[in-house]
């Protein structure tokens, strides 16, 4: 393997790394916003249910 193409390698290695770290922070990022959502859901449900009583 010439040096081009090991450094083509480690190349394409550090892309795919930082796409896989991407994938896991967007994933993070979707499940604390599914919370913030549960969360204001269930605001706007006792605030409604408070109001009825």
């Amino acid at each position: 393997m010439t040096m081009m193409e090991l450094m083509r390698v480690v190349e394409q290695m550090d892309v795919e790394t930082r796409y896989v770290q991407n994938r896991r922070l967007t994933a993070r990022q979707l499940r604390a916003r599914q919370r913030e959502e549960r969360r204001m859901e269930l605001a706007l449900m006792e605030t409604a249910w408070s109001r009825l009583c």
